[in-house]
């Protein structure tokens, strides 16, 4: 359980300073595409912390600027894939048997698929952008949160408090907002801390290969780029400041996505232990 805490504060750190980058990056957006060619090329100093890149662009600045990129993309993306998942996964659980195999069969069809190879096709099918590559990854998000909850859901309706709220006649929305949305709650948010690191992945890898973001947009696999090819002549750290940004952050929200049913486990592991305290402790009824 320490172990636990561990990380979960670890990961609660890490992503504190993240927000902060991101806040900070909604105030820097114009000093990030400023283009200062006398200052080009300037290493980390206390001028520039990060030093500028090859058009004389604040590194820093646009650093915070892809970080309120990356955490609102991965963020959406997420929310707009995970919610489109939970819906089919309630039509598979609730639904009947011959559409729940119809619609697993089409996931498993869409899950062949790479995430990166299939946000790529996505993403050259509608055009070049942030936008389409957001459609892209939604794309790779749905089938994984449906696939994950389809099978707590369909356990969900085995359970006694279902199967007692049909009998007393429950419709089948009702049934599945009152009862097993709540069921899912645990699932999902490990699906969704474990998702978007995975989504900020394979937007920069989209970006880094020229079909994500397009310049001067600064988003992290398009500065990674940048950074490669003024790597060979010294200046290494267009690249690498966002490179360990992008690193902090897939690490931090695993790091989440890891602590979060253990914390869960433990806080229910203390009410059922205190509940038998409380009975022992209560006072006896005192006879008339």
């Amino acid at each position: 359980m320490k172990g636990t805490r561990v990380q979960a504060g670890t990961a609660v750190v890490l992503l504190a300073v993240l927000v902060l980058l991101a806040v900070a990056g909604i105030f820097l957006r114009g000093t990030a595409t400023t283009v200062d060619v006398a200052n080009a090329l300037v290493p980390p100093g206390p001028g520039h912390w990060f030093g500028t890149d090859a058009q004389g662009r604040d590194v820093f600045a646009r650093v915070a600027v892809g970080t309120s990129i990356a955490l609102a993309s991965g963020l959406g993306a997420v929310a707009v894939g995970g919610g489109l998942g939970l819906v089919i996964a309630l039509v598979c659980g609730l639904g009947p048997r011959w559409l729940d195999a119809v619609l697993v069969r089409l996931l498993d069809a869409v899950m062949a698929f790479p995430a990166l190879l299939l946000a790529l096709a996505v993403t050259m099918a509608f055009g070049t952008g942030l936008l389409t590559a957001l459609v892209g990854v939604v794309v790779t998000v749905v089938p994984v949160f449906a696939r994950t909850l389809r099978a707590e859901a369909r356990r969900a309706t085995s359970e006694p408090f279902v199967q007692a709220a049909r009998t007393i006649g429950l419709s089948t929305p009702h049934l599945a907002v009152r009862h097993v949305v709540p069921y899912l709650g645990t699932t999902f948010s490990v699906q969704t801390a474990a998702n978007v690191g995975n989504v900020i992945l394979v937007l920069s890898g989209l970006s880094f290969i020229g079909v994500g973001a397009q310049p001067p947009t600064p988003e992290w696999g398009a500065m990674i780029t940048e950074g490669l090819q003024n790597a060979l002549t010294g200046q290494w750290w267009i690249g690498v400041f966002p490179g360990l940004a992008l690193l902090v952050t897939v690490v931090a929200v695993n790091l989440l996505a890891d602590s979060i049913p253990a914390v869960r486990a433990a806080r229910l592991a203390r009410r059922r232990t205190s509940r038998p305290r409380r009975e022992a402790t209560a006072p006896a009824p005192v006879e008339a």
